[in-house]
């Protein structure tokens, strides 16, 4: 038999004291449980979640209707525990078998709320003896190595060049060509060869 799911007790101590009076605390209770049990694990937490009042209303595992998703969803936003994020002007609406409809609203846990996830998932971890998820390395870029002694420096490269990132002053090889002096002396050069000075 599978427990049910419960808001860590930092979160429910929280929810229960910034709802209390309202007359819809149950159901605002309701859906932060329901989204915190499908959200609010180490590998999702950090990602927006749409949330479809036609498509979870009336759900056996919520039990809340349309209406009740609604007045609840907007208190949770205006409490702070979820985020609207906004998606991009052209991507507000899709296509469907029916006509254009607009996309589910997308939402994130509120910081406050996505700290106090955290640290719940880091304490279960602890508790079952897991180690906490690995954070993957930033490569460090390699440093550049000097070219190996049987490649030939570039026709009118100096070979002390070549081992250097940012070559400094002088000319310069492009795409294989020697490119001397500033741009603008090159332009003016181009302009003399183009009216036949």
């Amino acid at each position: 038999m599978t427990c049910a799911y419960r808001l860590p007790r930092s979160v429910a101590d929280r929810l229960e004291t910034v709802l209390r009076g309202r007359k819809n605390a149950a159901a605002c209770l309701a859906l932060a449980t329901w989204l915190g049990r499908f959200w609010s694990a180490p590998r999702r937490l950090l990602y927006s979640f749409p949330i479809d009042r036609r498509a979870i209303a009336g759900r056996e595992d919520l039990g809340l209707t349309e209406a009740r998703v609604r007045g609840a969803l907007a208190v949770l936003e205006e409490i702070g525990f979820v985020a609207r994020y906004e998606p991009d002007p052209g991507k507000r609406y899709q296509r469907t078998a029916e006509g254009l409809h607009r996309r589910p609203l997308l939402f994130r846990f509120a910081e406050e709320y996505a700290v106090a996830f955290t640290a719940a998932n880091a304490r279960a971890q602890a508790a079952r003896g897991a180690p906490a998820p690995a954070r993957r390395p930033i490569p460090r870029p390699e440093p550049q190595r000097a070219p190996a002694a049987n490649v030939a420096a570039p026709r009118g490269m100096p070979s002390s060049q070549v081992a250097q990132k940012h070559p400094t002053g002088g000319s310069r090889v492009i795409m294989g060509e020697e490119q001397g002096g500033s741009p603008l002396e090159a332009a003016i050069e181009r302009l003399r060869r183009g009216v036949g000075l």
